[in-house]
């Protein structure tokens, strides 16, 4: 990357901020240290979240947000679930399975409202629907994986049985391993997270979407709490205030589309050293966060939230009766939802 292009990003935060009527070097109002884990590092897929700190949404609702790394969304739920962490951005499932353990758990809205798991086809093969795969190879990140409630969830609703008529084959994460095993055919379809899909697409593989459609509007990741925490006066108040930054950063984000995109990459340089990677992670992302009409950025949905129910249920993971209404409900996330959607 140019100094030239670096030296226009950070004219240009400079510029939004001057905007926004803030500076970088002043200091905010007193404000609330709030941690948040995270299940990958920051990137294009947290662009609200980058924009709500970059732009002071978070020190004007009083708090001031950090960011920590686990290793995984399946540990991220066992961690809400001990009580050792007060607020994760989590997977759906993971979420649901907390919940099946934990019955105060509470989603307060979803980074992303659309599925961050893709079941795709190379467009060369002509390969247009699940139905299409029989007889072939579908290529996976690894046993246990992320997009393997998905992958067993598609299958069985083809009407596709593993080792009898499709067969699954792991091929890990993007990488010359996955490139090679699609670019000499030894798979015909992939199944992985958003980033791996447009890394492989940025390498040249043209895709096509097969993941049904039923399956592609499940939540992606949530911010998750507990009734306990929002119990408090001091739980409450911190929800309240990250819920209504955090969405106030989805609605810049897809109302400024470019800005967004800049600021990040001023903000995290390694992640738009290959431009076309990012630009392409970067589409991927924004459609992940831009909801369906009618449905406001971060919304929570109970058709979606069931949706990711009888994926679980389908391999016994949960109960298929299992009620999820109060995960995404009630007086306290009701209090938090009135918060972030208050000047919309």
């Amino acid at each position: 990357m140019t100094r030239k292009f670096n030296k226009a990003r950070t004219a240009l935060l400079g510029a939004m901020a001057l905007q926004i009527g803030m500076s970088f070097g002043a200091v905010a109002q007193d404000v609330t240290p709030v941690e948040i884990m995270l299940p990958i590092p920051e990137g294009f897929a947290f662009t609200p979240l980058i924009v709500a700190r970059e732009l002071g949404y978070f020190t004007d609702n009083g708090v001031e947000v950090s960011t920590v790394v686990a290793d995984g969304s399946g540990y991220l739920s066992q961690q809400v679930v001990a009580g050792n962490s007060d607020f994760v951005l989590m997977g759906a499932a993971d979420a649901v399975v907390a919940f099946n353990r934990r019955d105060d758990i509470r989603v307060l809205f979803c980074n992303q409202v659309k599925n961050v798991y893709r079941i795709v086809a190379q467009a060369d093969t002509g390969i247009t629907s699940m139905a299409g795969l029989e007889g072939k190879v579908l290529g996976y990140t690894e046993a246990g994986g992320g997009e393997s409630q998905l992958v067993s969830a598609a299958i069985s609703e083809a009407g596709l049985e593993v080792n009898k008529n499709i067969t699954l084959l792991p091929i890990g994460p993007a990488g010359p391993q996955s490139l090679v095993a699609l670019q000499n055919d030894r798979v015909q379809a992939y199944s992985s997270s958003f980033p791996d899909v447009a890394s492989l697409a940025a390498s040249g593989i043209e895709w096509v979407d097969i993941t049904p459609e039923t399956y592609s509007n499940v939540p992606g990741a949530c911010m998750v709490t507990t009734e306990e925490v929002l119990s408090t006066d001091e739980g409450l108040s911190a929800a309240k205030a990250i819920a209504s930054a955090w969405v106030e950063g989805q609605y810049y984000a897809i109302e400024n589309s470019q800005a967004a995109f800049d600021l990040v990459c001023g903000i995290i340089e390694s992640a738009c050293e290959n431009q076309a990677v990012a630009e392409a992670f970067y589409a991927e992302a924004m459609n992940l966060i831009t909801p369906p009409e009618g449905q406001r950025p971060g919304e929570l949905k109970l058709s979606s939230w069931q949706t990711v129910v009888d994926i679980l249920a389908a391999n016994g993971t949960v109960s298929a009766d299992l009620d999820v209404l109060p995960l995404i409900s009630g007086d306290n996330v009701q209090t938090v939802i009135d918060a972030a959607y208050a000047d919309r």
